[in-house]
């Protein structure tokens, strides 16, 4: 037994060795993770993205001399007009001759002229040696590359297969990692014309000099490790340490310590002098009690200026479920609207929660989105609306008070979620409020409203415990346009956010953009004392006309209530219409991508579809509202969108909803382009005589009735009738539109004509017939602006 004893008091792991042996491990490896993160891994990246730049440049060198030679046979061409179709020209190659006068789109053959290629040649003409361009023009909408060249008195376009060049390509070593060829105009997106090889990570970028061609090169991973530094050795060195830490730590061990089951147990035996025993009732001192584990977030959120909805508290269970009588008129076209705390109430919010939850379950969806607007009544509507959610086991993620677009925004850009609904009443006055609704990425509108307003009156509703959080996506939103879009000098605007969610993001916005931004009614009051929340109204623009003169800014930005709108003033005071905002940006966005549709509403000027034609794009009538214009544009593939009370939605390069604060800066990144004010670019487009729109109050229950009766009974002479929503009402040289509002009392009338003569004639005959088929109708003798 001795030598067992002896055996056992030299424990090999000893208790007091563990700590200190785990410090020695998380000391050298920690170190070497250190070491290796902050100086071995940037260097070797830096190594490894250094050789991949000089390798783009080498492919890059490659094709400029390529270009190069073929430059040389092109100049020949030009030197002598007789070569022009001769077999001295680059093989694979057609030439066309067209004196100035013959250059407009449609002319030519193999390839016919279009827009780009006619904007080529025009350039040819004012400064010789304009560098190939690839563009799609064969007959299969293939690449192909584009020469213009000035031969004094006539122009000529050369014309040669991408084959040629892609030979050429095919040559380039593509085992080092993925080399892609990408043509870059100054003002245009990034096309990619031809890749190849597989590679991940860093992307060098070189310049191919005389040409709008860039060589993007993403090198494999052998690449990266052949040309990075190891940090193997790093680890090893580690290890080495750590190993002779370990045996001086086993150098200090005791020797003498006895085992644990040789040590007598000199304590006292734990009977009931250590531990008396607990009296009755107080066992549960020593137990865990039962803690709040519920899942649910608190319902309230950071409360903001102006938002006076958190004076009131939230009402008890009872209470929301006490009723679920809702007015059926509140669930309009595209979205729920009607008066706060009589027609839309704390009930009314819980059980769309429950019918919203029990929807996107069904939908497939786990999470909703939640935000709100600035109105006094939008914070507790909100919370009964997330109580409504949670109780139908759906989880929410409260976005706080944001204007619409961010709630589409997140919708649009959340990994887990693409359905959300935010509290506003958008551009309606302050005693409004409502829902607009966001299901799998597409607006909750029209029937699916009715069964929506169903399913909250009859269920049944999924029920559970959902959880609640809250989520800023402020900044990412606004990091998002910083991004993508680009200003030049220091434009000065007044932004006028008529106390809406807008007021502190869109001057916050701007200025980052770097633009010198006026406040004006930028300080969020669900009152909206200075004007009503609505800015397709010219007497709502007055305060911001009278502000843009006072200042001299360059433009003036009015937004609604929830900032899905928008209307731009020029500064010599100039009332920019959507219609007209639409035109600018059409023009814009089709000269890089024609052939797309463009969706516009019946309210928008006919000058609207002649330009769209004009630019190559697809022009489509739709009905007035931002659910039905959205539902078009994802049925169509729409890259932009308008209506004309200034819901604007741009599918080029941002996410096809309507946002009034993006596309203000996209009007704004136009102008510095093209180095214009607001004014001469209003100046540049068709100038027709127009109203804005006009509103004559008609009874809610009688609005569409009213319409349907002038299109039975109305007589209008030879004029074409469009009954897509409403009655648009076209003559050879004007129109005019009668339509029942969706989202108030009222009936929307809007004239356009070639002159004034004309525009008053229009008014005056649908006016009369109004007049025959509704004679109490409050109709004005002349409502011009």
């Amino acid at each position: 037994m001795a030598s067992r004893k002896s055996t056992d008091r030299q424990s090999f792991i000893h208790r007091s060795l563990l700590l200190p042996a785990l410090l020695a491990a998380a000391v050298w490896l920690g170190g070497a993770q250190l070491l290796n993160g902050s100086i071995i891994a940037p260097r070797s990246e830096a190594q490894a993205e250094l050789a991949a730049q000089q390798q783009a440049q080498s492919y890059a060198t490659e094709l400029q001399q390529f270009l190069h030679r073929r430059t040389q046979q092109l100049r020949s061409i030009a030197a002598n007009k007789n070569m022009a179709g001769s077999a001295a020209q680059p093989g694979d190659t057609s030439t066309q001759v067209f004196a100035p006068e013959q250059v407009r789109v449609g002319a030519g053959t193999n390839p016919t002229l279009n827009f780009a290629l006619v904007d080529l040649l025009k350039r040819s003409g004012e400064e010789s040696g304009q560098p190939v361009e690839f563009l799609r023009t064969g007959s299969d909408n293939s690449w192909q590359l584009h020469n213009g060249i000035n031969l004094q008195d006539n122009l000529l376009l050369v014309t040669q297969s991408f084959s040629t060049f892609e030979s050429v390509l095919e040559q380039l070593d593509s085992s080092r990692g993925q080399i892609r060829l990408v043509q870059k105009f100054p003002d245009g997106p990034p096309q990619t014309l031809w890749q190849k090889g597989q590679g991940s990570g860093y992307t060098a970028l070189a310049r191919v000099d005389g040409s709008h061609l860039q060589v993007q090169f993403i090198p494999s991973a052998a690449f990266a490790k052949e040309h990075g530094i190891s940090a193997l050795w790093i680890y090893l060195c580690a290890a080495a340490g750590l190993g002779v830490s370990l045996l001086l730590l086993l150098r200090f061990l005791p020797r003498n310590t006895l085992a644990p089951w040789e040590r007598g147990d000199n304590k006292k035996s734990r009977g009931s002098a250590d531990y008396p025993e607990l009296k009755s009732g107080q066992a549960g001192l020593l137990s865990t009690g039962d803690s709040d584990s519920s899942p649910r977030g608190p319902l309230t959120t950071p409360s903001s200026g102006g938002d006076r909805g958190a004076e009131k508290a939230t009402p008890t269970k009872s209470e929301l479920q006490a009723s679920t009588d809702f007015p059926p008129h509140v669930f309009r076209a595209y979205d729920i609207r009607g008066i706060a705390g009589k027609e839309i109430n704390e009930p009314f919010a819980y059980q769309l929660g429950r019918a919203l939850g029990t929807l996107a379950q069904h939908a497939g969806e786990e999470i909703l989105l939640v935000g709100r607007d600035g109105r006094n009544s939008s914070e507790l509507l909100s919370n009964c609306l997330v109580e409504g959610i949670l109780d139908s086991g759906c989880h929410s993620v409260n976005l706080g008070l944001v204007p619409a677009p961010l709630l589409y925004y997140a919708c649009a850009k959340g990994k887990n979620a693409s359905s959300g609904v935010v509290v506003t009443a958008s551009h309606n006055p302050a005693e409004f409020n409502g829902f607009k609704i966001v299901m799998k990425g597409r607006p909750l509108a029209e029937e699916k409203l009715q069964r929506l307003y169903q399913l909250m009156q009859r269920g049944p509703f999924k029920s559970g415990q959902g959880s609640n959080r809250e989520q800023d996506i402020r900044e990412a939103y606004i990091d998002e346009i910083f991004n993508d879009v680009a200003l030049a000098g220091q434009p000065h605007l007044v932004v006028d956010a008529g106390n809406g969610a807008t007021s502190t993001l869109a001057p916050q916005l701007f200025e980052q953009l770097g633009c010198a931004v006026t406040p004006l009614f930028c300080e969020i009051d669900g009152d909206f004392p200075n004007h009503p929340p609505d800015p397709s109204r010219p007497e709502n623009l007055k305060a911001l006309i009278d502000k843009v003169a006072e200042t001299g800014a360059d433009l003036g930005v009015a937004l609604d209530g929830d900032g899905d709108r928008v209307t731009l003033i020029s500064a010599s005071g100039r009332i920019a219409w959507a219609d007209q905002l639409v035109m600018l940006l059409a023009r814009d966005i089709l000269a890089r991508n024609p052939g797309e549709d463009i969706v516009f509403d019946v309210k928008c000027s006919r000058a609207l579809a002649q330009l769209v034609n004009q630019y190559g794009g697809r022009p489509i009538m739709w009905k007035t509202g931002h659910a039905p214009m959205k539902t078009k544009m994802l049925e169509t593939g729409a890259i932009l969108g308008g209506e004309l009370s200034g819901h604007i939605f741009i599918k080029d390069r941002w996410f096809g909803f309507d946002d009034g604060i993006y596309a203000a800066a996209r009007v704004l990144e136009i102008m510095a382009l093209r180095e214009q004010s607001l004014d001469e670019l209003l100046d540049s487009l068709p100038q027709l005589s127009s109203t804005p729109e006009i509103l004559l109050p008609v009874a809610e229950e009688e609005k569409f009735a009213l319409v349907k009766k002038l299109q039975a009974q109305g007589e209008f002479g030879a004029a074409d009738i469009n009954t897509i929503d409403g009655m648009r009402i076209e003559y050879a040289d004007g129109w005019g539109l009668v339509r029942a509002s969706n989202t108030g009392a009222a009936l929307t009338l809007r004239f356009e004509a070639d002159s004034d003569e004309a525009l008053e004639r229009i008014r005056a005959q649908i006016m009369s017939q109004l007049e025959k088929v509704a004679p109490n109708l409050a109709v004005p003798d002349r409502q011009l602006i």
